[in-house]
């Protein structure tokens, strides 16, 4: 097989390997892996820069990061390079990155959890190969691909540091019996993408993911685009999820002696930037170069403040460098605030809270001078960008907005900023005595709690719960649910122990909640059979998210709820009467 495009500033190196300690060859084409004994680990493609230096260099400005590119079922190894090669060029990193591309062991090219153990050998292959640093590896898959790529991140977040997914979704995940997943310190990241010109069962698949994401606690940017089908290749997409991914470290590798090193050395006095930034801060990334940042965010020197602020548009650093990096907005030096301004505004599209709350608050504050109102009013309007037009994924930001059209007549600017921001949402007509644009049925309020319903979750059914546990209403088996609201990301197995006994007592939205804790694994182990008989008996009590959630535990794999004839015949007569949730066409 012939590889795609070899114009490109990458070779692809073909190995045959042996106890897998061949050296590289610039060749082209699929290749495989092999054990000592000859037999086939994986098949696979590698891309790596020209100039790629050799395999152990420890000098982190000379090491590489990795991007493994699964394709769908039924695809060639190697479709999906295309796209991610591409987006690199367009954002200057080919020369950072080495792509893997690889075939599952079956040969229709299904993904089994096997194929992770061989993922994981190719993954140390390439570390023998090439010069890898392991606080820089992503996933990015598309169909299949997307499903291993998913799976793969959330099993090894030790090995992964974020995913990007397209077309397609995954089901396993790794149960919270008592201790939680920190989320923010620990967990791999999420980017999942869905074309709605995509086969009618891959939408309601990617988006069934994302619900189950959100409800897990895993950090996701959720995108819906117009005009994408069933293709990876979308450069708007691609170059949003790739610039995010790629300015990530993983979370669970703490920085090697050289990157401390380069640390270390703002410690003796503050080197000269570069290019307006400090690259080394950038290279090391993560929460340890963002301690390094929030120090000198707050020097007396302003060249010292911007290349800070400048350094935070090529890196991500966590959120309490990012709740620092907000302060520089309202610095007295306007290099700074601008080079605050471009990176905050970032990081509010990739959603990060701390971004977008110091935006919102800025931009809504009448103290403040008009123009510093219209800075991060504009930040705002780059943050949404992408969610107004798909999914509003962050509510308190289009609020904000929504706010800021009242400002007409006053602070005209702000309202025609907000006013743009909103139009993807808004309806109009074009010509005729009613041409114009109008706001959502039923008005402005009505559609933001309408999207805060929807972006809360299975979190909605928390909100009849007061302080301490105690519900608003005083019924039993509400007290009985919200004795647990406090502890869903503190002792998740204590929240479904409350959450079951309601549902056992009869509480609806509490079964609905406890078919999801089975389905995401959170305070119980993982098991969809179960999480279907509640979402089943949620959905006959009139819960239509159970409804919904119970159509997607069917495309689970991980149950073969069709075979349970007690459910499908449940299920059948739930659906004479709302064949709204049928099946649709190959699903």
């Amino acid at each position: 097989m012939k590889r795609m495009n070899r114009s490109s500033g990458y070779l692809a190196a073909v190995l045959t390997v042996a106890g897998c300690c061949a050296p590289a060859l610039r060749a082209a084409g699929v290749t495989q892996l092999k054990d000592e004994a000859g037999k086939t680990i994986v098949e696979y493609i590698v891309e790596a820069p020209a100039n790629v230096a050799p395999a152990g260099a420890t000098d982190p400005a000379r090491q590489v990061g990795v991007i493994f590119c699964f394709q769908e079922h039924g695809n060639p190894t190697g479709t999906d390079l295309y796209p991610v090669r591409e987006s690199l060029k367009r954002l200057g990193l080919s020369d950072n990155f080495i792509l893997l591309a690889a075939h599952s062991q079956d040969p229709a090219g299904k993904m089994a959890p096997e194929d992770q153990v061989a993922f994981l050998k190719l993954l140390n292959w390439a570390e023998k190969n090439f010069p890898i640093n392991r606080r820089r590896v992503y996933m990015y898959g598309k169909g299949e691909g997307a499903k291993i790529s998913g799976e793969f991140a959330v099993m090894h977040p030790d090995v992964v540091t974020a995913a990007i997914s397209y077309s397609w979704g995954w089901w396993s995940m790794p149960s919270e019996l008592e201790k939680p997943i920190d989320m923010v310190n620990s967990a791999a990241e999420f980017y999942l993408v869905l074309g709605l010109r995509d086969l009618t069962h891959h939408l309601t698949t990617v988006r069934d993911t994302y619900e189950r994401l959100r409800a897990k606690g895993y950090h996701t940017i959720y995108r819906e685009f117009e005009e994408l089908g069933d293709r990876s290749y979308h450069p708007t997409s691609n170059d949003d999820a790739i610039s995010w991914a790629t300015r990530l470290r993983n979370k669970n590798i703490p920085p090697s002696a050289e990157e401390m090193t380069l640390l270390q050395a703002f410690s003796k006095g503050t080197p000269a930037p570069e290019s307006g930034y400090y690259p080394s801060l950038a290279l090391v990334g993560g929460v340890p170069a963002g301690e390094v940042l929030q120090k000198l965010f707050v020097s007396s020197d302003a060249t010292v403040r911007a290349a800070a602020a400048e350094t935070c548009s090529h890196g991500i650093f966590g959120e309490a460098t990012s709740a620092a990096l907000g302060k520089l907005l309202g610095d007295p030096s306007p290099p700074v605030r601008n080079a605050a301004l471009r990176a905050i505004a970032s990081y509010a599209n990739w959603r990060s809270p701390a971004a977008q709350q110091v935006l919102i608050q800025r931009a809504t504050d009448q103290s403040l001078d008009l123009d510093a109102r219209l800075d991060a009013t504009d930040g705002l309007v780059q943050a949404v960008k992408l969610q107004a037009a798909g999914v509003p994924q962050d509510p308190p930001m289009f609020k904000a907005l929504v706010s800021l059209l009242d400002e007409k007549g006053k602070n005209e600017p702000l309202h025609a900023a907000a006013y743009i921001a909103l139009a993807p949402i808004r309806p109009y007509i074009i010509g005729g005595s009613g041409a114009g644009q109008f706001p959502p049925d039923g008005g402005w309020e009505k559609w933001l709690d309408k999207i805060t319903t929807e972006q809360a979750g299975d979190g909605m059914y928390y909100r009849v719960c007061g302080t301490a546990g105690s519900s608003r209403t005083g019924g039993a088996p509400v007290d009985l649910f919200c004795a647990g609201g406090d502890w869903v990301s503190k002792n998740p197995a204590k929240a479904f122990q409350a959450a079951l006994k309601a549902a056992q007592a009869g509480y609806v939205p509490a079964q609905e909640v406890v078919g999801m804790m089975y389905a995401v694994g959170k305070g119980v182990q993982q098991d969809y059979h179960e999480a279907a008989k509640w979402f089943l008996t949620a959905a006959e009590a009139g819960n239509p998210r159970a409804a919904a959630n119970y159509a997607g535990a069917g495309r689970s794999g991980l149950y073969n709820l069709r075979a349970d004839t007690e459910l499908g015949a449940r299920w059948a007569k739930f659906l004479a009467s709302h064949p709204e949730y049928s099946p649709v066409p190959g699903r």
